[in-house]
């Protein structure tokens, strides 16, 4: 890890929770990414005491030679939160659900970093970025599951707001 380090990793075991948020586009995405947050904003009464303003993505449960990924601005709501027009949401729940709908565990790992941003985000050499590797690389060398394809999905944390580089990183997993 050059230029930046690992400060803490843990799992977490959350409760049913649901993500609400706007797909990411390469289009005006800065503008579309200040709009998604405005509008969270004015849903504090559906906080789910994971409060940060993230890019959640995933490949709708496919594996990634079938699918691409997709990306979203959003954030962790509480279970059941209503959901904005122009918004998509996913439902996580803490064991296996066969619903209709691509539904989560709400199990992840969650790792944080100080140090170098640029160097977090380097995506030369990297699957997808350092952060991403480097918590990935954590999870099997400790041999827990990865839910791949099905529930397969990972996640940008802006601990300190959507304004600032993400500095922690989520992935999911079966424990």
């Amino acid at each position: 890890m050059k230029g930046f380090r690992l400060d803490s990793f843990e799992y977490k075991h959350a409760p049913a929770f649901r993500f609400v948020g706007k797909e990411f586009t390469k289009v005006d995405y800065e503008r579309q990414r200040k709009e998604s947050y405005e509008t969270l904003d004015t849903m504090p009464e559906y906080k789910s005491g994971f409060d940060y303003d993230l890019l959640f993505m995933h490949h709708n449960g496919k594996g990634i030679d079938k699918e691409r990924w997709h990306g979203f601005w959003g954030r962790f709501m509480a279970a059941d939160t209503p959901v904005p027009e122009g918004f998509v949401h996913w439902d996580f729940t803490p064991d296996e659900t066969n619903t209709p709908q691509l539904t989560f565990r709400s199990q992840f790992a969650y790792a944080m970093f100080s140090g170098d941003t640029t160097a977090m985000h380097k995506r030369e050499g990297y699957d997808d970025n350092a952060m991403y590797d480097v918590t990935r690389n954590i999870i099997l060398s400790q041999g827990v599951t990865i839910p791949y394809p099905e529930s397969y999905w990972w996640a940008e944390v802006h601990l300190d707001g959507y304004e600032k580089p993400s500095t922690a990183f989520l992935f999911s997993v079966s424990i």
